[in-house]
């Protein structure tokens, strides 16, 4: 009997340490789900490995649901599972509707694994103990990421500034950046900005996993800062690891996260004040509240409407002009949405010609998951988010000795996560190790050793730290005030969306309600074991089949074409890019890849190679027919054909008309795209459509009008860059008086 009851702890422990692990990887490196590229190298290594992560966190969560109706366990019921369920069925209907498929599936993989992850970890946390380790573990990785933020701070940045000055156009190159563009000029003002972002992709997002951690450091700080205030030398490590996490939270000066992180520790001190009054009248303080939240988001509607702006600077004058894009987007696809991860594809359908920049998120997770899901999908992500939570408030802390067995098992979590940082983390690094050993010396410490260091570091100073929270429950007050945090940063941004932060929010509310005396138990029964070993069976196949073997081959295939393509084998390179495109049927980017290629294929020996244009004609139609939503495939496609017209002169009309089409259908799909405008009025020039000219003339003029006046706004101090180009400016208008004039 005992034997059993041992197999049993040691098959939790194991799940446990398995999630803990993945989840401090998924913290250690910038993770990339959608962006792909044919010039930056390893890309689309980077989508295989966040898809990796998705798929092992969906298998071994329906492994350990088998094994509990194996072993017929109680399961706890929270809420998350309603929740997952009405958004799983959103995610499969919006599948349908999507432009681009592959970003759906993808999109809607990420964030189903962490839904699942969270379902199952409410089961694993059947301890203090391991409530407690969770957060230690989310601590320890916030103290890596400000480590890389000091770096980025002292060093990182300002070497990348260096180098870019040394030699822009390769950096450029690297980035699939035209040098002179108005994207050049983007990047330039971030890449000066000097962003503090730690492993993630912006300071926002930095600042928004720090709120949580911090929140965590002061669950479980809290009880023995307070009981021993007055002995330095038994909380000085506590206070220093709190310390280091506001100084990342400084150094990544975030205003929404300083702003959301003031708000949640003023809401924590009026709970710790009036906790009881709170609880007493929770229903009507929920009421209050909600009535509040809903007469601010009308006055907020109300002045964006009058002012056509947001009240506050440039970043709220922007996100006015992508939530207007967003609602458009959801009036039009209010039961469907546009698919996961399709947001971009469909905002400069609805983009005013004013705006800057074109964006792949609309910076409010709301109006994310309105716009890609509908509105099934986001009562389904609402009802995960804020049904456990509202169970959760309800908690009272109990207190539960946790120094027996704390370090044994702190250890045991600890030094396979170390394994798997040291070992596999360099796999989702492309960094070169330089020329000589000095820089590969430092780039190996830095990048590859320090991290892991850091993080057992923290844990090792926090196992030594034990008077300050083996006696004291995790304070659930913090613990939701950090959720609380996160939740209200991100109805003006999207770091919740980045894989590790979504990871970590759902885990945490999943320790919130865990422990939770009201959560309904269930008895699972064995005669559905097999039933459940079946599902996982499915799961796996269905991760395999749809995921890793179309996302694994195109990476590997891809990847192969690109450095084949650089050294000039083409022919190699076109049959990998075949190969790529039949792989995965929903996925537009290795046809795109493949279309250019070809194209490049052809400019390099105009006279030999006319037959690749016409390829590479057929490729860009195959990835229209993978995603027609996006406009850059028909830009591409114009451009081609007009090079099939200068390559076949006798033909000429036959393939300025296809191009002229081309262009509209591109301009079908980015109305406020200036350089399409121009492109395609120049295009109907040579067609002697003036009429037609001088409407594209005039449309690309009032678009580069209506940019310039946002820039005065915008940046009135700084040097103006034009984003059509001052040349290309200059002869739109030119042309257009004489095409006016010859009327």
């Amino acid at each position: 009997m005992k034997k059993n009851i041992q197999i049993k702890k040691t098959a939790s422990l194991i799940f446990f340490v398995l999630f803990l692990c993945i989840i401090a990887f998924r913290l250690s490196f910038v993770e990339n789900i959608s962006i792909e590229s044919f010039s930056i190298p390893g890309i689309l290594f980077d989508n295989l490995i966040s898809v990796l992560i998705s798929c092992i966190l969906l298998i071994i969560s329906a492994a350990w649901l088998t094994i509990m109706f194996w072993k017929g366990k109680e399961y706890k019921y929270t809420g998350f599972e309603a929740g997952a369920f009405i958004f799983l069925i959103a995610a499969v209907l919006s599948f349908f509707y999507a432009s681009n498929k592959r970003a759906s599936l993808n999109d809607s993989l990420t964030i189903l694994a962490v839904m699942a992850s969270a379902i199952i970890m409410v089961q694993l946390l059947n301890s203090e103990i391991k409530r407690k380790i969770l957060l230690f573990f989310l601590i320890a990785m916030a103290v890596v990421n400000v480590f890389q933020c000091i770096d980025q701070y002292s060093t990182s940045n300002e070497m990348m500034i260096k180098e870019y000055k040394a030699n822009p156009n390769e950096q450029l190159s690297q980035l699939g950046i035209e040098p002179g563009s108005f994207a050049q000029m983007l990047y330039e003002n971030r890449l000066y900005s000097k962003d503090v972002k730690g492993f993630f992709t912006t300071s926002n997002s930095s600042g928004s996993f720090l709120n949580l951690a911090m929140f965590s450091a002061i669950a479980v700080f809290a009880g023995g800062l307070k009981k021993y205030r007055k002995d330095l030398k038994t909380i000085f490590f506590p206070l220093f690891i709190i310390a280091i996490l506001i100084l990342g939270m400084a150094l990544t000066a975030s205003k929404g996260a300083l702003v959301s992180l003031a708000a949640a520790f003023i809401f924590l001190c009026i709970a710790y004040a009036f906790g009881k009054y709170l609880l007493k009248y929770k229903v009507i303080i929920v009421l209050l509240v909600f009535a509040a939240f809903t007469a601010g988001i009308v006055l907020m509607i109300s002045y964006g409407l009058k002012h056509d702006r947001l009240p506050g600077g440039n970043s709220m004058l922007v996100r006015w002009e992508y939530w207007k894009a967003a609602a458009e987007i959801i009036a039009d696809n209010f039961l469907t949405g546009v698919g996961g991860n399709n947001f971009g594809t469909y905002f400069t359908h609805y983009k005013e010609a004013r705006t800057l920049e074109t964006v792949r998120d609309p910076h409010c997770f709301i109006l994310t998951i309105f716009s890609s899901y509908g509105i099934v999908g986001l009562a389904g992500f609402l009802t995960f988010l804020i049904l456990p939570i509202c169970k959760a408030i309800r908690q009272t802390n109990s207190i539960e000795n946790t120094e027996v067995h704390f370090s044994e098992m702190l250890k045991t979590a600890a030094i396979p996560a170390i394994f798997v940082l040291l070992f596999f983390r360099p796999l989702s690094i492309r960094s070169s190790l330089g020329s000589s050993i000095e820089v590969a010396i430092y780039i190996i410490g830095i990048l590859y050793i320090a991290p892991v260091f850091i993080f057992a570091t923290t844990l090792w100073v926090i196992a030594r730290s034990k008077k300050c929270y083996s006696e004291f429950s995790i304070q659930q007050a913090a613990v939701l005030c950090g959720i609380l945090a996160v939740i209200v940063h991100n109805l003006i941004d999207f770091g919740i969306f980045e894989p590790g932060i979504l990871t970590s929010l759902f885990i945490v509310i999943a320790l919130a309600v865990s422990n939770n005396e009201n959560v309904r138990l269930i008895q699972l029964k064995k005669t559905y074991r097999f039933p459940a070993l079946a599902l996982t069976g499915i799961v796996a196949a269905g991760c395999i089949w749809l995921f890793v073997i179309p996302v694994g081959n195109t990476a590997l295939e891809v990847e192969a074409a690109k450095k084949l393509t650089s050294f000039g084998y083409f022919d190699n390179a076109s049959a990998l890019l075949s190969s790529a495109i039949k792989c995965d049927v929903f996925n537009p980017a290795p046809a795109n890849f493949k279309g250019t290629m070809e194209s490049y294929w052809y400019q390099t020996n105009p006279s030999q190679n006319k037959d690749k244009l016409v390829d590479s004609s057929e490729s860009f139609k195959i990835a229209i027919s993978r995603d027609r939503s996006d406009f850059k495939n028909f830009e591409k496609l114009s451009e081609t054909y007009q090079l099939l017209a200068e390559a076949n002169p006798s033909q000429c009309n036959k393939w300025f008309e296809l191009a002229l089409d081309a262009l509209n259908q591109a301009i079908s799909r980015y109305p406020s795209g200036g350089d399409l405008h121009l492109k395609a009025a120049t295009v109907a020039q040579q067609l002697n459509k003036t009429d037609e000219a001088i409407e594209h003339y005039i449309q690309a003029i009032a678009i580069e009008d209506a940019y310039r006046e946002e820039f005065k706004v915008m940046y009135p101090d700084k040097e103006f860059f034009s984003r059509l180009g001052e040349i290309n400016y200059n002869f739109a208008k030119q042309r257009l008086n004489q095409l006016r004039n010859q009327k």
